[in-house]
């Protein structure tokens, strides 16, 4: 699993968004991508996280020699306040703390 913490300059949020929606969309078509996802951090204007999940770190890697991974770093450049930090986690196991198949969602608004 890997999560990066990304910090737009707050006037050119627009493009990053645009870029970092391209970005989700060309990722998501990539062999062993099992998820990849960005999302605006709330009460934190410019600030986003994006969430990837590969099948394996050759799948990974293969996706950070792409060229749709090329075009993103080139259309982000003039776009962040800071540096993206990315950190790669090794997760062994996961499970659901809760099971939500009880959740009764029919009043949901």
């Amino acid at each position: 699993m890997l999560i990066g913490d990304i910090q737009a300059q707050i006037p050119r949020r627009a493009e990053l968004e645009a870029a970092m929606l391209a970005a989700q969309s060309d990722a998501r078509e990539q062999d062993g991508c099992i998820s990849f996802s960005f999302a605006a951090a709330v009460g934190e204007p410019g600030h986003f996280l994006v969430v990837e999940r590969w099948r394996d770190r050759a799948a990974m890697e293969a996706h950070f020699r792409s060229p749709s991974f090329v075009a993103y770093q080139a259309a982000i450049t003039g776009l962040l306040a800071r540096d993206t930090e990315l950190r790669v986690y090794t997760v062994t196991d996961a499970s659901l703390p809760v099971d939500s198949s009880g959740l009764d969602l029919a009043n949901d608004e």
